[in-house]
């Protein structure tokens, strides 16, 4: 590989990386606290393509030969690397859905019980998705036993009704993983007349003791109230 295919290798994907922070659409890949990395990463790889390209030029141009095989590179071939960049500016892939992250393992093995702190005061606090499912699963303070609580997720179609889902990541996409409750009550007829991927805001009591081994640990909650809301722009929990 030449050195001016190199130095637009490295231009590009400097500008790639930008893209997707100007955009905004990095939060479909990586967590938003990598953002400062991101924003490195794209000045220092575009400030070396650019220094190396000058540097290149006022040594003068050399010949664009291949020294292992004595072949001329093809100059379209080196304008083929811009579809990557055209790709980032034009075309943003939509972040996982519920057909695109990796299931949840069924769990079988109880998980060990400690008590978490109380639930914020408010009449339906909002509470991740997966600190619901961590709370049902090992608080042994019963911190959800009786309390409203709102929570946000995509509609799935579970095996014995609609489910509430959220894409959960530690660090990037590639790491992805579903979690889920299962709905119950009057308004599951509404949920389950939604598409999948619909997301909703829900307001409902966690059944005390459905998050057990024979569930997988997936708890079910009965909503009392439901809306239909927007994607949100950072679709994944953390």
């Amino acid at each position: 590989m030449s050195r001016e295919t190199q130095n637009v290798l490295l231009l590009l994907v400097g500008l790639a990386t930008g893209l997707l922070l100007v955009k905004g659409t990095y939060v479909h890949y990586v967590k938003p606290s990598l953002l400062p990395w991101l924003i490195a990463a794209a000045v220092v790889l575009t400030a070396l393509a650019v220094i190396s390209i000058v540097r290149d030029i006022r040594r003068g141009a050399h010949p664009n030969i291949d020294g292992a095989h004595g072949h001329p590179h093809r100059a379209w071939i080196v304008w083929l690397l811009l579809a990557p960049v055209a790709v980032t500016a034009f075309v943003a892939p939509p972040p996982l859905g519920s057909h695109g992250a990796t299931p949840k393992l069924a769990a079988t093995d109880a998980p060990q019980r400690h008590p978490f702190p109380p639930l914020p005061p408010e009449r339906a606090p909002v509470i991740s998705l997966p600190e619901v499912l961590m709370r049902a699963a090992t608080d042994s303070a019963g911190t959800l036993d009786g309390r409203l609580i709102t929570i946000t997720g995509f509609t799935m179609k579970g095996n014995d009704g609609p489910d509430l889902g959220r894409v959960v990541i530690i660090c990037c996409a590639a790491d992805a993983q579903l979690a889920k409750l299962h709905l119950a009550g009057p308004a599951v007829a509404t949920a389950a007349g939604y598409p999948e991927d619909t997301w909703l805001r829900v307001e409902g009591q966690v059944i005390s003791g459905s998050s057990n081994p024979s569930t997988s640990f997936v708890p079910t909650i009965t909503v009392s109230d439901m809306t239909q809301i927007e994607r949100p722009t950072n679709t994944y929990a953390h």
